[in-house]
């Protein structure tokens, strides 16, 4: 059990615990009324447990800071919060390395990106919401969109227009989702070229993902109203290819299975 704090032989208070004084005395001023004065000190207890106060604090703050960038980052998609590297199925362990290397060196002054390709539902929404996670922890900001959310974000008024498309540009680092997933109008392919040009300008970092055959992204028909987007893509995003077996049609066989289960269907093994 710890001592309880005592008096020493000039009667100055010391810490039952440490040993060190909680008090000292200060000479004789005429600051003081040309008395002698005793102060309270922090003993190294008492240190140790401002250092823990303070450690709990900046935590507390990160934690919540964090939070305000992950509702900002996830905002249609609050799900993908709980995309971790830590929670990866290890079914890419290769793909995942490289991710997991690019977050943990992760420079918002650095342009370079990576673009994530493959077949749908092989991972790379995954692990482009775990590089999003990734950054957020380390103190960046992230923001992740669509083609449609480009699209939602930018018909608006004039000013709201500016004021959403600089919401885009700033943030340390943008996640396009499913590039070339739907068919776009003129006026949408307008949008996704300002957003990746402006990005492409201000020398900030994206990760985009993508089922396009990558033979298409970088030698693109010359018709092809993807190609002035493609071209600032390819000089600043590191290609990594997804293979492999469909996950979403993994996780709708054990939903059906466990549905059947709960509906009494079919028995439990």
């Amino acid at each position: 059990m710890p001592r309880e704090d005592y008096r020493d032989e000039t009667g100055l208070l010391v810490c039952g615990r440490c040993g060190q004084p909680k008090e000292r005395r200060l000479p004789a001023m005429d600051l003081f009324g040309g008395k002698e004065r005793i102060v309270r000190v922090l003993c190294e207890c008492d240190m140790r447990e401002q250092r823990e106060r303070e450690e709990q604090e900046r935590l507390r703050k990160a934690a919540e800071r964090a939070k305000r960038l992950r509702d900002a980052c996830f905002h249609g998609s609050p799900f993908l919060r709980d995309c971790t590297f830590a929670t990866d199925d290890g079914r890419t362990p290769r793909q995942s390395e490289l991710c997991k290397r690019y977050a943990e060196t992760f420079d918002p002054s650095d342009p370079g990106g990576l673009l994530l390709w493959g077949g749908v539902g092989t991972g790379k929404t995954f692990m482009a919401s775990c590089i999003a996670n990734a950054v957020i922890d380390l103190g960046f900001s992230a923001y992740q969109t669509d083609i449609a959310g480009i699209a939602t974000l930018m018909e608006s008024s004039f000013a709201d227009r500016r004021a959403n498309l600089d919401r885009i540009l700033n943030r340390d680092l943008l996640l396009i989702e499913d590039l070339g997933a739907e068919r776009c109008t003129e006026y949408m392919l307008g949008y996704v070229y300002n957003v990746i040009d402006g990005r492409y300008r201000s020398g900030k970092p994206m990760v985009i993902t993508t089922n396009i055959p990558l033979k298409d992204i970088y030698q693109p028909s010359a018709s092809s109203p993807w190609q002035r987007i493609f071209d600032r893509i390819t000089e600043r995003c590191y290609p990594i290819e997804f293979t492999g077996a469909s996950r979403r049609r993994s996780k709708a066989a054990l939903m059906r299975r466990s549905m059947e289960e709960r509906l009494g269907i079919r028995e439990k093994d």
